[in-house]
């Protein structure tokens, strides 16, 4: 069986794995049963520059199921991996090592990312980390993105960082700000933002 169709069958259609997001019950069943197999196939996604692999790793990781050569395989790719795939693995390593400076990679897409989309993921995955200075600087730098969906999730990713659960758009008055198109009213936001709380 190749990755792909190891893929379709482990998660489904992918375009749904997209739009709605991964269920790793399958994954985590599969990992349980067949460890060598789930351990080859992820290694053969991470080669073929998939992220989902990459995330996969991380899910079982938090579940005491870490593939024995995840660590050598990310670390394997990490040298050309680029965008969302290298948010994954930088994830994917955080989860594995507990080191917080993994988060490095992940402004580095976030600050030069050229894909907005790559960006966003960067936003959303520095969530996960422990607040830093670089962390928020980076992250108030985002919520001037020319992107909205790269400035909404810096914005909530900054809440976390304050201890607020709730989303940007709870916040009426930050949320106009940074919704709107003028660079004054997103770098006013950025400064709420990312003042010490």
């Amino acid at each position: 069986m190749s990755y792909r169709q190891w893929r379709e069958t482990t998660f489904g259609d992918p375009y749904l794995v997209w739009h709605d997001g991964p269920d790793f019950t399958t994954l985590l069943a599969s990992a349980a049963a067949d460890p060598e197999t789930v351990a080859g196939m992820l290694a053969t996604g991470l080669h073929e520059r998939d992220s989902l692999a990459a995330e996969s790793i991380a899910t079982l990781a938090g579940t005491g199921l870490t593939p024995s050569n995840a660590m050598a395989e990310l670390l394997a790719v990490l040298p050309t991996a680029s965008g969302t795939f290298l948010v994954r693995v930088a994830q994917a390593l955080h989860t594995l090592t507990g080191d917080e400076s993994w988060s490095t990679p992940i402004v580095g897409v976030l600050k030069a990312g050229r894909d907005w989309g790559h960006r966003m993921d960067a936003a959303i995955a520095l969530a996960g980390f422990a607040r830093t200075p670089e962390l928020v600087d980076a992250l108030g730098r985002a919520v001037r993105d020319r992107q909205y969906l790269v400035r909404y999730h810096a914005a909530n990713t900054l809440l976390r960082y304050a201890g607020d659960t709730t989303q940007i758009t709870v916040h009426r008055e930050l949320f106009d700000l940074i919704k709107g198109t003028s660079r004054q009213a997103w770098r006013t936001a950025a400064q709420r933002l990312t003042a010490s709380p």
